[in-house]
């Protein structure tokens, strides 16, 4: 319920986020990674049940290598919570792992070794091939399964009634996303617009989607593209963030008034008749809502970057397994350094909503050929790049962070960008 049983409330709804603050020295890294899963004997999707190899097999797989408690839903396991981690089914059935937090990042990059080789273990005793791309690059979406999950099927309907693309995003891409601690209130807005500044120029660093139907694109980042075509009330982000006084009230009150997608009753989820979780909590029915409805609400927001007791930022395509710890260490360095983000902000002075979503736009298209403003995003990323480079080497946060600079150095180099 919420808080001491009574109503919720817009100051609830506050203290849920300002009451998470994380002081400076305990602060911790979280990652999740989705894969996608093709059947080696003809690259076709896998299903959930049925003709083997199938989504279901992996979590067993999973579950007697690694151990934990399998989730069901009506009976299906839909997931894995563990010490390690969690598993979770996205809804072509994309095997997502999220990862518990860390305050070292050499912990948290074993951790993804242990995760990733436990999938190419059960790739190699199912007859499954991950995909190293971030957009399914062969496959229409009519060939993609769905999972048995009750969230998707009501978001299948909702969200493909909003976007041309949606069921693409939903069944056919792959992502990285990095969860992030703040201090306080101005230190959540602080990394909050830092992160948006910098969205298109994670997309175009970690753009890895070229391919579509059997054919090129014509986008760097074709995953970008189709979060362009979802649904513009709860994707991309909001004018807000780049105004002034953007904070985490002002954020309160923007994720209040996006139309619900479902709400939990119980075990079950349960449409909503169109209204805004402002217009629930404002109502006669506003004595019923619970903390965990806008903890479901905040769920089905997905923005670039977006908040629950932790800050997430979105913005990078999957990456090849020895590639993919680039993206925390990058996000690191920046949101963790105080240099490294006094220089994100620096580049978004100037940049208002329309010049960012051009940005976004340019980035999934031309990928580092593309611009923020006036300036390119080769010359942005470089930068951004080497901020985030020297905070791991000095060791802004943790001593333990040096070694994640390779990882960096490592991408400069493939993006041929002046670092180091």
């Amino acid at each position: 319920m919420s808080s001491a049983g009574s109503r919720l409330s817009r100051d609830v709804l506050l203290d849920y986020f300002l009451r998470a603050a994380v002081p400076r020295p305990a602060w911790r890294v979280g990652l999740e990674v989705e894969k996608m899963g093709r059947r080696l004997s003809d690259g076709r999707p896998i299903p959930y049940d049925g003709e083997a190899p199938t989504v279901r097999a992996v979590l067993d797989f999973i579950q007697e290598r690694r151990g934990g408690q399998l989730v069901l839903e009506d009976g299906c396991p839909i997931g894995i919570d563990a010490p390690w981690g969690s598993i979770s089914l996205e809804p072509g059935g994309q095997v997502e792992w999220s990862s518990p937090p860390y305050r070292e990042l050499a912990r948290l990059e074993r951790a993804l070794a242990e995760h990733l080789q436990v999938l190419r273990e059960a790739g190699s005793s199912l007859g499954i091939a991950w995909l190293d791309e971030a957009v399914d690059p062969r496959h229409e979406v009519l060939d993609m399964p769905w999972m048995p999950k009750a969230r998707y099927r009501i978001m299948r309907d909702r969200l493909g009634a909003r976007g041309a693309l949606a069921h693409r995003m939903m069944t056919q891409t792959a992502s990285i996303h990095c969860a992030f601690d703040f201090a306080d209130a101005a230190d959540w807005a602080r990394k909050f617009r830092a992160a948006a500044v910098l969205a298109p120029v994670a997309t175009a660093m970690f753009a890895n989607s070229r391919r579509v139907d059997g054919a090129d694109s014509g986008f760097h980042s074709f995953r970008q593209a189709i979060w362009r075509e979802t649904d513009d009330d709860r994707c991309g982000l909001p004018p807000i963030v780049f105004e002034a006084d953007f904070g985490i009230e002002r954020w309160i009150d923007w994720v209040l008034d996006v139309p619900l997608l479902f709400r939990r009753r119980g075990p079950d989820l349960v449409l909503p008749d169109g209204s805004t979780f402002r217009q629930l909590l404002e109502g006669p029915a506003g004595h019923a809502l619970e903390l965990e409805d806008w903890v479901t609400h905040c769920s089905s927001i997905f923005t670039q970057v977006r908040s629950y007791t932790y800050l997430e930022v979105r913005s990078a395509d999957l990456q090849p397994d020895d590639r993919a710890f680039a993206v925390p260490a990058f996000w690191t360095g920046t949101l963790y350094g105080e240099a490294a983000l006094d220089a994100a902000l620096d580049a978004g002075s100037g940049i208002d909503h329309a010049a960012w979503s051009a940005a976004m736009d340019s980035a999934a298209r031309l990928g580092l050929g593309g611009r923020l403003g006036s300036r390119g995003l080769r010359e942005v990323a470089a930068e951004a790049l080497e901020h985030s480079r020297r905070s791991l080497r000095r060791g802004d946060r943790s001593e333990g962070d040096g070694g994640a600079a390779l990882h960096l150095e490592a991408l400069a180099s493939r993006l041929a960008l002046p670092v180091g």
